[in-house]
């Protein structure tokens, strides 16, 4: 589906395909952002790891902190792009021992600013750290025609979101909390098994060794 095709199913779902309208097509794409977004939020997000303005991030000679993307939901890995050596990335809150001398990149640490990562020394050169990341969309739906960020098969699911929010507009014609709540219940409930099932995709399957009896 892209943007057109997700409003004309949307409409059918809410019976709302006859003009005039009772919510017009910018209220519609604002919902069809917000179910991208917070399917993002409960399901961790898109994987990246090509996006350069997402996953590059800048070592500056002598900068401890760094700017990230404020897209980044979650960090899954890191890398220094001059050695291809692991950087290992630590939450703030698991740090006991700052050390703010310079020295070699080996450590990225998350959760102190909004949009930064700290470096665990003061960097000695310029360099650049690749990431694997979690992240929201990038771009927002305004029109038709637009391609959806989240995996295809996601998409009809997005409708259960825009019906939850569709039903909250304070209007005598459209507000309806009980539709709103089930519309609601039904995202989160196509989101925890879609969350589910990218748990079960990140991790590396295991061989197994039976042993005799």
């Amino acid at each position: 589906m892209n943007s057109t095709s997700l409003l004309s199913y949307w409409r059918t779902q809410v019976v709302d395909s006859l003009r005039p309208y009772l919510w017009s097509d910018e209220e519609a794409f604002v919902f069809m952002n917000e179910a991208q977004n917070q399917f993002c939020r409960l399901t961790e997000g898109i994987s990246d790891a090509t996006t350069p303005e997402v996953v590059q991030v800048p070592v500056t000679i002598g900068e401890i902190f760094a700017p990230v993307h404020p897209s980044i939901l979650n960090f899954r890995t890191a890398s220094l792009l001059s050695t291809g050596g692991d950087v290992t990335i630590k939450n703030h809150t698991d740090v006991r021992l700052w050390d703010n001398a310079a020295g070699s990149i080996s450590t990225m640490i998350v959760g102190m600013e909004k949009n930064k990562v700290r470096w665990g020394k003061t960097p000695l050169l310029d360099d650049e750290v690749n990431l694997l990341v979690f992240r929201q969309t990038l771009t927002e739906i305004t029109d038709v025609e637009q391609e959806l960020e989240i995996e295809a098969t996601h998409h009809a699911s997005l409708s259960f979101w825009m019906s939850h929010l569709a039903y909250l507009k304070p209007d005598t014609e459209t507000f309806d909390k009980q539709g709103s709540d089930r519309a609601k219940a039904n995202f989160e409930a196509y989101c925890f098994q879609a969350a589910a099932e990218q748990r079960r995709y990140k991790q590396y399957p295991r061989s197994i060794r039976y042993g005799g009896i």
